[in-house]
């Protein structure tokens, strides 16, 4: 897999990069079994098999070292155009992302309580790194709304993330399910559709 260089990662030789690798594969692997706030970064250090003083070089805390773990995640998820293809329509190419995102929440649902959870850090690095895999991860979907002004496909993919997000959230806290969460998003896609419809008509 290409790893996507961060401002952290830049300026490291190689050695550090696949050391700094080795720890984010190893907090992942926790992560995979176990929920956030049961894992203690002495663990991690141990799973990488480096020292705690070692994980300490790279990552200031645990904040900061898992907001590094779900956005080194999230890339590929970013970059899996080659998973929609052109040949949909821009609403089908929206739902099948959305589609896709539950279907990476039933798998790793620790990844995304992590993420709920470090939106709101006050690390401002950690902010920084959120706010770096929002962009990430609303680039697509940006992309799927260029027949609109630019203002206009931001916001409406702000809307999708956000409300992507808190159908992931009431899947967490158990208030829907995901039947539940799938008819919402079907019924926001219908009304982009709409949208989409009265721009191709030329409608303001």
């Amino acid at each position: 897999m290409v790893r996507q260089l961060t401002r952290e990662t830049m300026d490291l030789p190689a050695y550090q990069v696949e050391r700094r690798q080795r720890i984010l594969d190893a907090a992942k692997n926790l992560l995979r079994a176990n929920e956030y706030e049961s894992i203690q970064i002495r663990d991690v250090a141990s799973e990488a098999n480096v020292a705690l003083g070692t994980l300490y070089r790279y990552f200031s805390s645990k904040e900061h070292l898992y907001a590094n773990v779900v956005y080194d995640w999230s890339v590929p998820f970013g970059a899996a155009d080659e998973a929609v293809p052109d040949s949909l329509s821009t609403t089908e190419r929206v739902a099948q992302r959305l589609r896709q995102a539950l279907a990476a929440f039933q798998k790793r649902p620790n990844f995304y309580q992590t993420i709920l959870m470090l939106r709101t850090s006050s690390d401002p690095d950690v902010r920084e790194l959120m706010q770096q895999l929002v962009l990430l991860l609303e680039e697509p979907l940006r992309a799927d709304f260029s027949t609109l002004s630019p203002d206009e496909a931001a916001d409406i993919t702000a809307m999708v993330w956000a409300i992507l997000m808190d159908m992931v959230g009431r899947l967490l806290a158990s208030n829907q399910t995901l039947e539940d969460a799938n008819r919402v998003l079907v019924r926001f896609v219908k009304m982009i559709g709409l949208r989409l419809d009265q721009v191709e008509a030329g409608a303001l």
